[in-house]
């Protein structure tokens, strides 16, 4: 199945950051419907940081989407990682208090699976879980090994910009 057919059955929804005048959209970032309603429950939300950030989650993941999707450099460790080092792996897109997990469908092309608060994936060591989550999502959507980027490194996943 490709990602025409998933996106026309809605089992994954494109995710639109508003750009200045003069950007295009980059990367692409889609999402699973479950994945969307959470996101949408973090941005409309005024939650503050629970690490008492400077910036509150919705505006954490505003920008991180931003910078995402208009092509801007991304600091590996800190703004996205894979989770384990294997073949298609899982990836993390992070902020201080969140975590998006999903993979690379190609370079600068991702699809998210789950989203949760740092500080609860931390305490609770929930990255395994969230990383087998990940691939059974990916595996029911129909991607195989060749519908996903083999590499580990931030360069097999994203373009420099």
């Amino acid at each position: 199945m490709t990602l025409a057919d998933l996106l026309e059955r809605d089992l994954i929804l494109s995710i639109v950051v508003p750009l200045a005048a003069r950007e295009q959209p980059m990367r692409l970032v889609y999402g699973t419907p479950d994945f969307v309603r959470w996101l949408d429950e973090r941005i409309r939300s005024i939650e503050p940081s629970p690490l008492h950030a400077e910036m509150t989650p919705a505006e954490q993941l505003d920008s991180l989407l931003y910078a995402f999707i208009a092509g801007h450099p991304l600091l590996p460790a800190r703004q996205f990682r894979h989770i384990k080092a294997e073949p298609n792996p899982i990836w993390e897109l992070k902020t201080p208090d969140l975590r998006i997990f999903g993979w690379f469908a190609a370079k600068d092309c991702f699809i998210c699976a789950f989203g949760d608060w740092a500080d609860r994936i931390k305490d609770h060591d929930l990255y395994r879980g969230y990383r087998l989550e990940a691939r059974r999502v990916r595996r029911e959507l129909g991607f195989g090994n060749a519908d996903s980027v083999q590499g580990s490194e931030p360069a097999d996943v994203l373009s420099d910009r």
